[in-house]
């Protein structure tokens, strides 16, 4: 029998598959992703969406209270809530209170991990300097929210001194800090204040103006953490040295060497540096005990105004190769540290890059990381050498360094560190460090008398209530050029919202001559959408001609 011949449009006709309904699995799964997508976008819209109404011009005097009073309550739960977390995440990566490898069999004195979990848990919620913290922003929100209401309903010739007029008087709410955390925060935000205000109305044009604050504060920080450490926090001066692997007892000996508060009878008394000095306490190399023994043998050891470099890297002969095992040590110590520092803040701030794309969200964390890791290890180098770069100057040349002068230029050259970072992160970092310096230095003109040894009455509120007073006028002026991390900081504090996840469009600029002879970018889009519906509707299986090299 012989066998028809296919017509060749049946050939060419595609093979069509019969498509099987989908399975209640399947149906199932999808209504759940659409009901979790339906969720989250309700819950965290893409638009920037105020959680409570702000004030108007408009709005009545009950009604101002009202929303002042929310908002200083939300603000205090939601510091309250931030804070208390990424202490919670320190202390977990930082194992203070929890060793996740206790399930097995203890003892009867030994506590399980979720016991341990709990107990450091409650601990970071019960901390009093975090609801000191939280009342100082939930009680600045409301108190902000009143005060500027109120003088934008009342029309007086200086209105547009209102934003500093309502900052300074929420300068009240550092009531709420103890009296020493007072002292501290004021310089901080007199600094914010002056550094918003030279970004807003700008002097002059300096490229590396954040690197030259950042190295003038670290001279004098230098010189306070070595020669008037009671000039610094102490929690700081703690932080320096434990950050630095810098062994207490060797600063505070190299200190009174310096200032020629120890005689030589003192200096070899073993009350006093007993652990220090001898061996039977303080294991050291051979070389390491020779230089130190050398030292102790002169007729006079004070003489050299400084002690050796031997007794703060007992274990290591060699001061670079201590340097550069410090450098890598504080890299490995400090990564975990950095990472939670930028984590939290990119989460509230930048949340909508997590959510369009994680990886590059990620990538940058563990960039910005790396960076501020190889900053922390550059600048304890620098440190370092405070102490060893005096001692092998003595020791080969018979070089006598010593002095506020000597520790000011190293602590000016830990600017160099600072070029690990990026650019955008400096300013945050000298302003970091800038308070710090400022404090540091008035206390030391005080101990020295060259300034009025009394103190202002109400001073650090004064200071605060002007540095507020210069961050709410650029805020509510020139908010596009406040440094980031202050602006988003006070928008959230002033006006809790969820951040804006909107796609931002720029406008294209077609010049003038070509303007006339161009499409219109609307008409031309909806050229496109109606070629491309056209396609769709096109029978697709059927042969489509292919473009010529001419018309294409």
């Amino acid at each position: 029998m012989k066998e028809e011949p296919l017509n060749p449009s049946q050939a060419s006709t595609p093979t069509e598959y019969i498509s099987l309904p989908p399975s209640p699995v399947a149906n199932r799964s999808a209504q759940l992703f659409d009901r979790i997508r339906s969720t989250t976008q309700s819950v965290f819209p893409r638009e920037r969406r105020s959680f409570i109404t702000d004030t108007t011009t408009a709005s009545r005097k009950r009604a101002i209270i009202s929303i002042a009073i929310r908002k200083g309550l939300f603000v205090f739960f939601s510091v309250h809530g931030v804070v208390s977390t990424a202490l919670f995440a320190l202390a977990l990566v930082r194992g203070k209170g929890v060793k996740l490898n206790s399930y097995s069999a203890h003892s009867p004195g030994q506590k399980r991990a979720g016991s341990r979990l709990i107990e450091v848990l409650l601990q970071t919620i019960r901390s009093s300097s975090t609801a000191r913290l939280a009342s100082w922003l939930g009680l600045y929100s409301s108190l902000w929210t009143l005060t500027y209401s109120f003088l934008r309903k009342s029309q007086h010739q200086y209105s547009h001194w209102n934003p500093f007029i309502a900052g300074s008087l929420c300068g009240v709410s550092f009531f709420a800090q103890p009296r020493a955390d007072r002292k501290e925060i004021a310089p901080n935000v007199l600094c914010r204040g002056i550094y918003s205000v030279l970004m807003c109305y700008p002097l002059f044009q300096f490229k590396y103006a954040d690197m030259l604050l950042f190295a003038l504060s670290n001279a004098q920080i230098a010189v306070g953490y070595l020669l008037y450490p009671n000039s610094l926090p102490g929690w700081y001066v703690h932080w320096v040295s434990r950050v630095g692997e810098l062994n207490p007892r060797y600063v505070e000996l190299n200190r009174g060497l310096d200032r020629s508060l120890i005689n030589p009878l003192e200096l070899m008394t073993k009350e006093r540096h007993h652990r220090l000095i001898y061996r039977d306490t303080q294991p050291r190399t051979w070389f390491n005990e020779l230089r130190i023994q050398s030292w102790l043998n002169q007729s006079n050891p004070i003489d050299r105004k400084g002690a050796p470099c031997a007794l703060n890297h007992f274990n290591h002969d060699s001061c670079i190769r201590f340097n550069l095992a410090q450098l890598f040590k504080t890299i490995i110590k400090m990564a975990p540290t950095y990472a939670i520092l930028h984590l939290v803040p990119a989460l509230i701030f930048r949340s909508k890059v997590l959510l369009k794309s994680p990886m590059s969200f990620m990538s940058s964390i563990i960039k910005k990381t790396t960076s501020s890791a190889l900053f922390i290890g550059t600048f304890v180098s620098v440190v370092q050498n405070c102490f060893c770069l005096p001692s092998q100057l003595y020791e080969r040349f018979g070089i006598i360094i010593k002095g506020s002068p000597f520790y000011a230029l190293m602590g000016f050259l830990t600017g160099v560190s600072l070029f690990w970072e990026e650019p955008k992160r400096r300013g945050e970092l000298a302003l970091y460090c800038a308070p710090k310096g400022l404090y540091s230095l008035w206390t030391v003109l005080k101990a020295k008398k060259w300034v009025p040894r009394g103190e202002i009455i109400m001073g650090d509120i004064i200071v605060s209530s002007i540095g507020c007073g210069m961050l709410m006028h650029c805020f509510v002026n020139r908010k596009e050029h406040m440094p980031a991390l202050a602006r988003g900081i006070i928008s959230q504090i002033v006006d809790p919202h969820t951040p804006d996840r909107t796609k931002k469009t720029k406008a294209i600029v077609i010049p003038d001559q070509h303007r006339n002879s161009r499409i219109n970018l609307d008409d031309q889009n909806v050229l496109s959408t109606g070629v491309l519906r056209t396609l769709d509707d096109q029978d697709l299986s059927s042969p489509q001609p292919s473009p010529s090299p001419v018309s294409s």
